[in-house]
């Protein structure tokens, strides 16, 4: 089991607001603990995986993905339509493992297929299968 980042991972980037929150929110935990959080209010700390530093980042987005591929989510409208920005905004820190990329493909693809089971009605979300294709196909050309 790989072990949170440390004090040295979190301040490997300046910080904006944003991180110090996730900081606050994140620092210490375990990937459980991680899914734990994610599940109890996924919009939000979508928020704050968007503006971790990138290893802090790659240590928890597996969580959230964790969270998103769950029971857990089922009807978690906002908290399966923040992937797609997410992985969006966070590319270049995705593309350079491919462990994290192929859980992110699988997991896009996912969402994409289970609009309706997250409850996300299609003229407030738009269409989860139009963005995971056009997320699909930007990963594979990353």
């Amino acid at each position: 089991m790989i072990a949170p980042p440390t004090e040295d991972d979190w301040h490997s980037e300046p910080w904006c607001l944003d991180a110090k929150a996730a900081y606050e929110r994140f620092n210490g935990k375990t990937l459980e603990q991680a899914v734990s959080m994610i599940a109890a209010d996924a919009l939000n700390r979508e928020e704050d995986l968007m503006f971790m530093p990138a290893i802090c980042f790659r240590y928890y987005l597996p969580a959230y993905l964790q969270y998103l591929m769950s029971g857990a989510s089922q009807g978690d409208s906002d908290g399966a339509s923040c992937v797609f920005g997410l992985i969006n905004h966070r590319l270049d820190d995705i593309v350079g493992d491919a462990i994290l990329l192929r859980n992110v493909v699988r997991t896009i693809a996912h969402v994409g297929d289970r609009q309706s089971w997250y409850d996300a009605d299609k003229s407030i979300y738009g269409s989860f299968r139009r963005k995971a294709d056009r997320m699909l196909r930007k990963l594979q050309s990353a």
